[in-house]
């Protein structure tokens, strides 16, 4: 019996119902979203909208000219160059002063030997530093001064130029024998050798004394 004043069940589309346990389970994920984002910690956790690059700033053309001059390797990365300028110009005491008057010195196609030489009649503190650039491109480390509150930076390892003069013979130490990032090149050509005729091997020679022919055991 239907009540008076009722429309009729054609009028109202089926809706799907929704049980309880759905309903507050979504009610529960939109109160911790809410929750979440009210949070003044959650503020903290979302990165700058214009965060800087980390690392540090990009190093000069001179000081890698210098590098590339005073070490006699042309082909040095110029990040790590980056890197120890950087370095350099915390660890070492006038560096920033010094830096320009010996690229001053610099000649095209001027050797190694040529630049010190002339770093060294101009002014002992370019010698100097002149030295300390060989001397972190090999080690790769810039010496600290702890007397002065510096410590020594790391900059590089694998990239180091010591390792470089034996190259040949042995990698740089706790990588494999394959040398670091021996992974990134290409497989070696696969190569089937050719069957080998096994060689005949001779009979072992007898030892003692035969028995002669006929004698019977007793």
């Amino acid at each position: 019996m239907k009540h008076p004043g009722s429309a009729p069940s054609e009028a109202f589309p089926s809706i799907p119902r929704i049980s309880r346990r759905h309903a507050l389970v979504g009610l529960a994920a939109l109160l911790a979203q809410a929750g979440f984002w009210s949070n003044p910690l959650s503020a903290a956790m979302q990165p700058p909208a214009s965060a800087p690059a980390a690392g540090p700033a990009p190093g000069s053309m001179l000081f890698y000219t210098l590098s590339q001059t005073i070490t006699g390797h042309r082909d040095l990365s110029a990040g790590t160059a980056a890197r120890i300028e950087h370095a350099m110009r915390s660890n070492v005491p006038g560096f920033a002063e010094r830096l320009p008057r010996l690229g001053a010195l610099l000649v095209t196609g001027q050797e190694a030997k040529t630049l010190l030489a002339a770093a060294t009649a101009a002014d002992a503190g370019l010698r100097e530093l002149a030295l300390a650039i060989v001397a972190a491109w090999y080690t790769g480390t810039v010496a600290g001064h702890p007397e002065q509150g510096t410590k020594s930076i790391v900059v590089a390892y694998a990239e180091a130029l010591m390792y470089r003069t034996v190259a040949d013979g042995q990698v740089v130490p706790t990588y494999c024998n394959y040398g670091p990032l021996w992974w990134l090149k290409a497989p070696p050509a696969v190569r089937v050798s050719a069957p080998v005729a096994p060689k005949p091997v001779p009979a072992p020679a007898t030892t003692g004394t035969p028995e002669p022919k006929g004698k019977q055991a007793k």
